[in-house]
């Protein structure tokens, strides 16, 4: 395969692209905006995926997952992005492998000087790469402290690494350079800006953030564009913008592509806790248990309509309802259908600066 230059490839593949989106079945266009757990080659095949989640317990046996890995990405009619959330500290998906199993968390290298924390996330890089991982769901750029002068859940955990652009950026900027130097390129999170004291997945949480303080949050993600292919939002419902899950908004996720045409946006978890409770109502009280298929295609149908790329899914079960809401949707409204072969181009155009796609010669010279 063709490897390409670590830049944007937008404009010098552009046409190779749109000609794969447009030779895409409905369906295959559906599949490319998932990312799901990583799951056998046969599921793979089947629904053609756009990523899979590599999670800590699939560590156990890495030479095993690397040929696995391997074998998908060379007989998938489109490679995978393969992804995984390898921050350090409490989320240490590498933790299983030998010498990697005590990382420091963003909160204790927040201090060190940039060529450090760039040769440190090299480390961690290196492994991801020798695996087939080729985009780490990091790093974090949410605060440590929010606006009321209240620790972070991300505080709590030491997953952030401070606060403001001038704290956060140069931090997350040399860790992104460290994963590019092996290939691995970066989706940075939780746009606006986690600054709730709870875990949001597990719970209801609102922010009491007011316009400029999620401003200022926003801007930390601003200021990385030029070195994140992707945002991925948070599930908090910000009171002062919009009083529903911001994953679930238009107006953020609008707000976290900027005017970035190249840029993923892509949803957590979709089967996460807290967005079940606020499809089923906040105050039932068997949620865990009560989830019929269709409120979570209900669900699936809102992440689109806000215009989110790409929709992550811890169950492999759920791929075929989400495939039949993409589909159904572009089917009945041609302006969702321009929006999902837009979503599909963006996440190619990564797969292209990844050199996962088989370019024709003379292309982009």
């Amino acid at each position: 395969m063709t490897i390409v230059a670590f830049i944007s490839v937008s404009a010098a593949f552009g046409e190779v692209i749109d000609s794969l989106v447009r030779g895409m079945s409905p369906e295959e266009k559906a599949g490319q905006m998932i990312l799901v757990y990583y799951s056998p080659f046969d599921f793979l095949e089947k629904h053609r995926v756009g990523g899979v989640l590599i999670m800590q317990h699939m560590l156990k046996k890495p030479e095993v997952l690397r040929q696995e890995l391997h074998h998908a990405q060379t007989r998938l009619p489109i490679p995978l992005l393969v992804t995984i959330d390898q921050e350090g500290g409490s989320v240490n998906r590498l933790s299983a492998l030998p010498g990697y199993k005590n990382l420091p968390s963003a909160a204790n290298i927040s201090g060190w000087s940039p060529d450090s924390i760039e040769w440190h996330a090299v480390r961690m890089a290196e492994k991801l790469a020798w695996l087939g991982v080729n985009i780490n769901l990091a790093p974090v750029l949410d605060p440590t402290v929010n606006a009321q002068n209240q620790i972070t859940f991300m505080g709590i955990k030491k997953r952030s690494f401070g606060d403001g652009v001038d704290q956060i950026v140069p931090a997350a900027g040399a860790f992104i350079r460290g994963f590019s130097r092996h290939g691995v390129r970066c989706i940075a999170k939780h746009f606006p800006g986690y600054d709730v004291t709870t875990n949001s997945d597990l719970e209801i949480s609102y922010s009491q953030a007011d316009s400029q303080a999620i401003s200022g949050y926003a801007g930390v993600f601003r200021a990385m564009d030029s070195l994140i292919d992707g945002v991925m939002m948070n599930s908090i419902r910000y009171h002062q913008a919009d009083d529903i899950p911001a994953v679930l908004s238009s107006q953020m996720v609008s707000r976290a592509r900027n005017g970035n045409d190249d840029l993923i946006v892509m949803t957590d978890d979709l089967y996460g806790e807290s967005l079940r409770r606020f499809m089923l109502g906040d105050s039932l009280k068997n949620y865990r248990k009560v989830y019929p298929d269709s409120v979570f295609a209900t669900l699936v149908e809102r992440a689109v309509l806000a215009g989110n790329d790409m929709l992550m899914i811890t169950f492999p079960q759920k791929v075929p309802i989400m495939v039949d809401v993409i589909t159904s949707l572009a089917a009945i409204d041609p302006v969702i259908a321009n929006q999902v072969d837009k979503a599909v181009c963006r996440i190619l155009n990564v797969k292209a600066k990844l050199g996962l796609l088989e370019v024709p010669a003379g292309v982009g010279q």
